[in-house]
């Protein structure tokens, strides 16, 4: 991903969707998964796949709709923009490299992309709620409790991609997407969506391009002198908002709202009801020197946070039941063929509303203490004695380390952690397993190929002399009839053998 040209176009993306494998497309070997994100990358229409349910949105250049897959009847959004939009496509570029390079519960996932004559379009996650303007507009402004459950949601997806080098540069409320709310609570859990905008950028990095939405702007963004804690004033003036149904910084002319947010000035009145803590927190947010202002780690430490246990709430603590039975699958877990492995996290990343992805989720963002979106040996081992009592698990955790960290970098990502914890069965459904064939026959033929395999898997052939033998290789150990092909049965066979 670091790799790739920010001047390449969707053309370009397009028509190497069936010359490179997608892990290749977000610069990772699909050979070692790791934390590999796997979306499917096609040139047919997508309405081969997804059938239109409505129209949700429109713009000069394009739509987006909302889907429902043919195979699964899951529900997607469908974003899809004309080609030779060039203003649109360079921003729909950028968003499909920065999102296929992340996998995180706060931001919005995607799952396809495709590039036809007329059209490219992108499927993501659709939340039906809308965004958290919208709420906003509707029931607020909002309690503290309300408010610090989403700002730790942002400062947890923050904190994530922060790790990764990119700015988001265009934090606001209409782009924090509600996927669903609190059971208990009905606060909104969110996703940060429209990454249009955001940069990769080096370490220490100086941006001098103004971007954004203004009210929302950092002083140092409107100086042209930014880094990525121009995210975190963003954060501030969202707090604000939620507080007290306004924006901090506002006048009558651009001018004047520049004036006011280069000199911090914003009016306290409406606070005045929030407690100390609060206030501290939207004081070191709205801080002019960058500096001097709050990081992302002291916010997410920060007293008003745990004062609400937002992080709990967030990941409720899950019975000793589940987190044994998700120890005993990371114990069990071994290696597969790399078809097999591609299916899997094909389908984990496909399948986030599945309760056992859920509650692992729930628990690796339990175990993660710094939030950073993986977890080291120690973590592992501190956040499993917390919740259950054995005698081996000290053994236990080293055994699953040296099992799932295969490149020795001294972490387990979050993707990787679901795929070995889950109980496969839940993926052996024939809809499910057929949705998963898919990924692999391209052209819907009822057989995968080797064209096919090649399609998915040579860019990730380490030894480009035995390319031939190690794709024959893939097909071999599925092959049951020998005719050179993978027919669904033979797919869905070697799939089950995971249950073994």
């Amino acid at each position: 991903m670091g790799n790739t040209s920010e001047n390449q176009s969707l053309e370009d993306i397009g028509k190497k969707a069936n010359q490179q494998s997608p892990s290749s497309f977000i610069n990772s070997s699909i050979i070692n998964l790791g934390n590999s994100t796997i979306i499917g990358l096609n040139n047919h229409d997508p309405e081969n796949d997804y059938k239109k349910i409505n129209q949700i949105g429109k713009g000069q250049f394009g739509e987006v709709y909302e889907v429902k897959n043919r195979i699964t009847d899951i529900v997607r959004a469908m974003k899809v923009i004309k080609k030779h939009s060039s203003k649109d496509e360079s921003e729909l570029v950028n968003e499909v490299k920065i999102l296929t390079s992340m996998d995180h519960p706060c931001i919005v996932k995607i799952f396809e992309f495709y590039s036809n004559d007329e059209n490219y379009s992108i499927i993501m996650e659709h939340c039906k709620e809308g965004s958290l303007l919208k709420e906003l507009n509707k029931s607020g402004p909002f309690n503290e409790a309300y408010t610090a459950y989403i700002m730790y949601q942002l400062f947890f997806a923050i904190n994530y991609y922060n790790g990764m080098h990119i700015i988001h540069r265009n934090l606001k409320p209409e782009n924090l997407l509600i996927y669903n709310k609190n059971k208990e609570t009905k606060y909104p859990n969110i996703k940060i969506g429209d990454f249009g905008m955001s940069k990769i950028v080096g370490d220490q990095e100086i941006q001098n391009k103004i971007v954004g939405t203004l009210f929302y702007n950092a002083p140092e963004v409107l100086e042209k002198n930014y880094n990525e804690k121009s995210d975190l004033w963003s954060c501030g003036v969202i707090m604000y908002l939620l507080l007290t149904g306004k924006v901090p910084f506002d006048g009558e002319s651009n001018e004047d709202i520049c004036e006011k947010i280069k000199k911090g000035e914003y009016d306290k009145k409406p606070l005045e009801k929030c407690s100390a803590n609060c206030l501290d927190l939207l004081q070191k947010l709205l801080t002019i020197n960058v500096n001097k202002r709050i990081t992302v780690q002291e916010c997410l430490n920060h007293p008003w946070l745990k004062e609400h246990k937002s992080k709990e709430l967030y990941n409720k603590i899950l019975d000793e039941g589940i987190v044994l039975k998700f120890l005993n699958n990371l114990k069990k877990y071994k290696r597969n063929s790399i078809l097999q492995e591609t299916a899997l996290a094909y389908l984990v990343h496909n399948f986030p509303q599945m309760k056992d992805v859920i509650n692992s989720c729930k628990l690796f963002n339990q175990i993660d203490l710094n939030g950073d979106g993986r977890i080291t040996q120690e973590e592992l081992y501190l956040g499993l004695k917390q919740r259950l009592n054995s005698d081996s698990l000290d053994e236990d955790v080293k055994n699953i380390f040296q099992n799932l960290d295969m490149n020795n970098d001294g972490y387990i990502e979050y993707e990787e952690f679901v795929r070995a914890s889950i109980s496969k069965e839940k993926f052996m459904g024939e809809n499910v397993l057929q949705f998963a064939f898919r990924f692999f026959d391209k052209d819907n033929s009822g057989k995968i190929t080797f064209k096919e395999i090649e399609t998915v898997f040579k860019n990730s052939v380490t030894d480009k002399d035995n390319m031939e033998k190690a794709l024959n290789k893939i097909i071999f150990e599925v092959d049951i009839n020998r005719d050179g092909k993978i027919s669904f049965e033979e797919f869905a066979a070697v799939m089950k053998k995971m249950l073994d």
